[in-house]
């Protein structure tokens, strides 16, 4: 029998052949543990892993007695630690490690280059950490905490749900050993190692992880033949249940189902002779239940997830025949990304006033080609759609924000004019067709990071679909219930493939990546390399944060750029005065980091929490209904600096016009509050107005300093500060470098005037443009500039001013 002292913690297979047993504790005796698998005689060879190996999965080992932590680089394929400082955080430095506590290179045989710190440990009072271990975790000098990966053999949760590293001083290395099994791990059942009394169920890990295929999936017609094939690794059986456009379902009968054979690389397939256009499908799959990682039920209708159309969030799905649909006939080229201005709205949203009634993609796009389309008249050329792919709305008519998707490929049956006949393919064509011709590139909300009800992708193999919490639940950092396993192969192909499809069968122009940084930097950089040669001005826009961490600076040197939370929280406080103008200096010149290119997405309100208005009024209860004249003061502020800033301006349909939600913060389920109304526009005209004729003059040639996608060299700007006040005054192209307009930019966010000095400019080389209420690009009238008299510049309150040099400096 085995040391009482001792038992398995865990136990997993690596490959086909080979898995890995942890012990509680080390193993230091002479022999091997007493391991074997069940049925007796599987079990060919068992050896101990090694410390150093063992090291570089589970973050640290013991060496001549002294703690090393140690980083292995495969294992966190998003982080270059050649260029980013990695510092170990834990119980023992208060979780906030110095530059002394920064990893530094090795080279160890078997593993490469691998990144460690010894001797931080020494001395440690391990009484105080609890006496047997302590947490830990990496992270980078800028704050961005590592995710601990999912090969780790010592992932603990903290009592907030954070997943770390656990040292311990009992599992030092010595505790892991490797075995060799003379038959294959069965994926569709479940191996048992023997340890003693104990049944230790071996896991499918890294091995479940590496299965993939190459075979086209879905549902799909070619050569006089339909294909039905899904990948489900673990499952023992699937089946198709189909049956024709037409058929009275309420009847029942007439539906075929058939058994599809497995591939022998986790796809499942049948064929079918003849086309089947617009025939309905379902899978359903059967497989060993342990409770934790599969959730197989034979009984439950499974939605394909590669199907093309859907008709609705249950399914079924429907065949579509490639031949069968129109695809673009050209490519539109959508702007460069230096001179987008994006706004973001909801299909039905902005149009459920004019049209009235559960609205769609048809009335989206009558909309757009109309004379009156707002977008068309604010000037606008990005139009940003909340998401559009299938999601989970119980009945066609709720209102949805589309967050919680259901499948990547289909356009919402919910928007469609005739779902069961698959219009809505045809129908998001034609939406997409209908903003081209406006001017407007089409930008789509896309969310990979976790799914919605039913949970299609579970049904087929919930532990290899989704990342799953040391305790075996669901991850949760979405705060949606669920993460998708971004780094799994076919989860990578599912994303990839579903993006190129937008891009083929609808000539998308972009993408914004919902809660990007669970997807990871892998697989964003295997989206741009697939994904640009197939439209080579693609929009690649990344949300960078999720409730676990922020991408920071990772997507550095990629043609990302990234919605800029840190803009959005300071002007709230900037244009009541209380924040500083060191941090307009920095969103002004495009929040620059160390990459060649500015990556900034700048905004102050999108679909989520309050919109602006009702974060600034001065009314009660944060409702901004009926806006005091101050409130419609800070707006224009507040654009004025939008469009001043470098990198990429981005508005919530409406913020022009004063949109107001009463004061409500979540309002993803109100339609009736989300809803524009355009009797705001003609109330609140002014400030529409000035918006536009800033949008105008930023796209204008005129504008051509404002649009600079390159990070700007170091004699671009001269900055103008007050020491008593939060005003500031901007020179862009002040050395004159760049063959564009020099311009001037001033804000005054206080309640009362501002001498701003600014020596060294010559107030009367610019003619004043802009003020904080009108803009004229022939310039203003006398009345409405300001004073500027012997380098003081006089700034009323609640005031912005723009200036174009008459001559360029030099010149």
């Amino acid at each position: 029998m085995p040391e009482v002292s001792h038992r398995v913690l865990a136990a997993c297979w690596m490959t086909r052949f080979d898995g890995v047993v942890v012990l509680s504790r080390d193993w230091e005796g002479e022999g091997l543990p007493p391991l074997e698998m069940a049925p007796p005689g599987v079990l060919r060879r068992v050896s101990r892993m090694g410390v150093r190996r063992c090291a570089l999965f589970s973050g640290y080992c013991f060496e001549e007695g002294e703690v090393v932590f140690v980083l292995w680089p495969e294992l966190f394929p998003g982080v270059d630690c050649e260029v980013e400082e990695i510092r170990v955080a834990g119980e023992f430095n208060g979780w906030g490690p110095d530059s002394g506590w920064a990893l530094r290179a090795e080279w160890w045989e078997g593993a490469g280059c691998v990144w460690v710190l010894r001797g931080a440990l020494s001395g440690v009072d391990w009484g105080a950490l609890g006496g047997e271990g302590c947490a830990f975790k990496f992270v980078t000098a800028r704050g961005v905490w590592l995710d601990v990966p999912g090969q780790a053999f010592n992932r603990c949760v903290d009592g907030r749900g954070c997943v770390n590293f656990h040292l311990s001083r009992e599992r030092t290395g010595l505790h892991v050993f490797c075995f060799v099994s003379g038959a294959p791990a069965s994926l569709a059942g479940r191996d048992v190692l023997l340890w003693g009394r104990q049944r230790v169920p071996v896991g499918h890990g890294e091995f479940l992880l590496q299965q993939n295929s190459s075979v086209e999936l879905g549902a799909r017609v070619y050569g006089g033949r339909t294909c039905f094939r899904v990948f489900a690794p673990r499952a023992s059986g699937v089946v198709v249940e189909l049956w024709p456009p037409g058929m009275d379902e309420k009847k029942g009968g007439g539906r075929e189902r058939a058994a599809l054979a497995a591939l022998g690389d986790g796809v499942w397939e049948w064929v079918r002779e003849g086309s089947l256009h617009g025939w309905r499908y379902w899978f359903f799959v059967s497989g060993e239940n342990d409770g934790v990682s599969t959730a197989f039920d034979a009984a439950v209708p499974v939605l394909d997830p590669w199907a093309l159309a859907a008709e609705g969030p249950s399914g079924p799905g429907l065949v579509v025949d490639g031949a069968r649909v129109s695809y673009p006939g050209g490519q539109h080229r959508p702007p460069p990304v230096a001179d987008l201005v994006v706004v973001e709205g909801h299909v039905r949203d902005l149009v459920a006033r004019v049209a009235g009634g559960a609205t769609g993609f048809r009335e989206l796009a009558e909309w757009i080609r109309s004379p009156g389309c707002y977008l068309r008249a604010l000037g606008v050329n990005a139009l940003e759609l909340q998401p559009v792919q299938e999601f989970d709305a119980v009945r066609a008519g709720d209102y949805h924000w589309g967050y919680m998707p259901v499948n990547w490929f289909a356009p919402a049956s919910a928007y469609a004019r005739d779902a069961g006949a698959g219009s809505q393919i045809a129908d998001f064509q034609d939406l997409v067709a209908a903003c081209h011709e406006a001017g407007l590139a089409v930008i789509v909300d896309v969310v990979y990071n976790h799914v919605g009800a039913p949970n299609h992708l579970e049904r087929l193999d919930r532990a290899y679909f989704f990342e799953q919490a040391p305790d075996g639940g669901l991850s949760n950092w979405s705060g949606c219930g669920n993460d998708v396993r971004a780094r799994a192969p076919l989860v990578r192909r599912l994303v990839v493939e579903s993006l190129r499809h937008w891009v083929e069968c609808f000539d998308v122009d972009g993408f914004r990546f919902d809660l990007a940084e669970l997807l990871g930097v892998p697989l964003l950089r295997e989206v741009e390399r697939v994904l640009r040669p197939v439209k080579p001005g693609l929009i690649l826009i990344a949300e960078p944060w999720s409730f676990r961490g922020h991408l920071g600076g990772a997507l550095a040197g990629m043609g990302f750029v990234s919605w800029n939370d840190g803009f959005r929280e300071f002007f709230p406080a900037y244009v009541h005065g209380a924040a500083g103008s060191d941090g307009l200096r920095y969103f002004l010149g495009g929040s620059p980091g160390s990459a060649p290119l500015l990556q900034a997405l700048n905004y102050t309100e999108s679909h989520d929490d309050r919109c602006w208005l009702d974060r600034i009024t001065e009314n009660a209860g944060n409702d901004g209904t009926v806006p005091t004249p101050n409130d419609a003061r800070r707006t224009r502020l507040m654009g004025a600096a939008l469009f001043a800033s470098l990198g990429v301006p981005m508005l919530a349909a409406g913020q022009d016009f004063l949109r107001s939600k009463a004061g409500l913060n979540n309002t993803y389920l109100r339609g009736d509050v989300n809803a524009l109304d355009y009797a705001r526009l003609e109330k609140f005209h002014d400030t529409h107005v000035y918006f536009r004729d800033w949008i105008a003059f930023r796209l204008s040639d005129m504008g051509a300093a404002l649009r600079r996608h390159e990070r700007t060299a170091e004699g671009f700007f001269r900055f103008f500060q007050c020491a008593h006040s939060n005003a500031l005054g901007a020179w862009y192209n002040a050395d004159g470098a760049l063959a564009v307009a020099s311009l001037f930019f001033a804000i005054n966010p206080h309640s009362h005037p501002v001498a701003l000095s600014v020596p060294g400019v010559d107030g009367g080389g610019f003619r004043q443009i802009a003020n904080g209420d009108v803009f004229c690009a022939g310039g203003l009238a006398a009345a409405d500039s300001f004073a500027w008299h012997a380098g003081i510049l006089t700034l009323p309150a609640l005031s912005a001013g723009l200036w174009i040099a008459e001559l360029r400096p030099g010149s």
